[in-house]
């Protein structure tokens, strides 16, 4: 079940133009002190905020693979991606994973250590993290 609930919608700004809704996406992860490349979402359809709780949610027409270049990682985004934000991380993420090998792994966590940090870490639900240059992220 989703957690975008008629409650949680009441309470977010919705934004629904897929250029709005990437340029929203790039901008939130900045005033959270998050490489802005994080969410490379295409074809959005909804992007939600809940202020008072970091809550936000994306909606895109397809899942989509990114591969991050400058470390050779392949990333899925789903069609629903689910997450809370909080100064320097993303926590309780759904929809994202990360491909090691053979296997997508999800993501649960992403975060940088403080603002000035040049490293960001990836944590999966076993608790294995791992660590990355920020840039690689940058957009």
């Amino acid at each position: 079940m989703s957690p975008i609930t008629p409650e949680v919608r009441a309470k977010a700004e919705i934004f629904t133009e897929n250029e709005v809704c990437k340029e929203k996406a790039k901008s939130l992860l900045r005033e959270y002190c998050l490489p802005d490349g994080l969410l490379p979402v295409e074809d959005v359809e909804e992007l939600g905020y809940v202020k008072e709780t970091g809550f936000v949610w994306v909606k895109q027409k397809n899942e989509i693979i990114h591969k991050f270049d400058k470390v050779g990682k392949q990333v899925s985004y789903a069609k629903e991606i689910t997450s809370y934000f909080e100064k320097c991380k993303i926590k309780k993420l759904s929809g994202v994973k990360s491909k090691e090998v053979m296997i997508w792994i999800s993501l649960i966590e992403i975060f940088v250590e403080d603002p000035t940090s040049d490293k960001v870490t990836m944590k999966t639900p076993t608790g294995i993290s791992k660590t990355f240059p920020k840039v690689a992220f940058e957009a």
